[in-house]
C-alpha cells in the first residue's frame, strides 16, 4: 500500500462523529498514528525517497488532520490545542507525552490487549489510562516537529 492510500485512509477514519464523540485512549491513538506517519514522512524526505511536492502534500494533509485531532482534545480539557500562529500547543503536547510515556510502558500482552479491546469498542480499553495528571508531563514535541 502506497503512502499516499495510507494517508487518504486516516483521513477518512476521522469524521466528524469521531471527532465529537471517541474517548480519549481512541483520539491518542488517531493522534499517535498520524504522528507516526508525520514522522515517516519528515524520515523519506531526509533519505530523498519522495518528490518534495509529493512529500509537502501527504505531509499537508497529515498536519491537517492532526490539528483537527488536536482540537478534539478540548473536550479534555485541553485549552487552545493548536493555533495558526503558534502550531500545536505546550499543553496538546504535554497530554499527548502522558498518554505515548504510559503506552510505551505497557507490556506487548497488556497493548495487543488494549489493541483487541479498542478493534472490537469494548469499554474495557478505557480502564487504560495513564495516572496523575498530563499537566506534569513535558512539553517537548514528538520527534521531527
Amino acid at each position: 500500500m502506497s503512502q499516499d492510500t495510507i494517508a487518504s485512509n486516516v483521513m477518512q477514519e476521522f469524521d466528524t462523529e469521531f471527532l465529537l464523540n471517541a474517548p480519549e485512549l481512541y483520539i491518542f491513538a488517531a493522534c499517535r498514528h498520524v504522528v507516526e506517519l508525520l514522522q515517516s514522512a519528515h524520515f523519506a524526505a531526509k533519505c530523498d525517497e519522495v518528490e518534495s511536492s509529493t512529500r509537502n502534500e501527504r505531509v499537508g494533509r497529515l498536519l491537517s488532520e492532526l490539528q483537527a485531532l488536536a482540537q478534539a482534545t478540548e473536550r479534555f480539557d485541553i485549552l487552545v490545542p493548536f493555533t495558526s500562529e503558534t502550531g500545536f500547543s505546550k499543553f496538546f503536547w504535554r497530554w499527548y507525552n502522558w498518554w505515548n510515556d504510559y503506552r510505551e510502558k505497557l507490556t506487548a500482552d497488556e497493548l495487543e490487549l488494549v489493541h483487541q479491546l479498542q478493534d472490537a469498542c469494548d469499554p474495557g480499553a478505557l480502564q487504560y489510562r495513564p495516572r496523575g495528571h498530563w499537566l506534569r508531563r513535558r512539553a517537548t514535541p514528538a520527534a521531527g516537529f
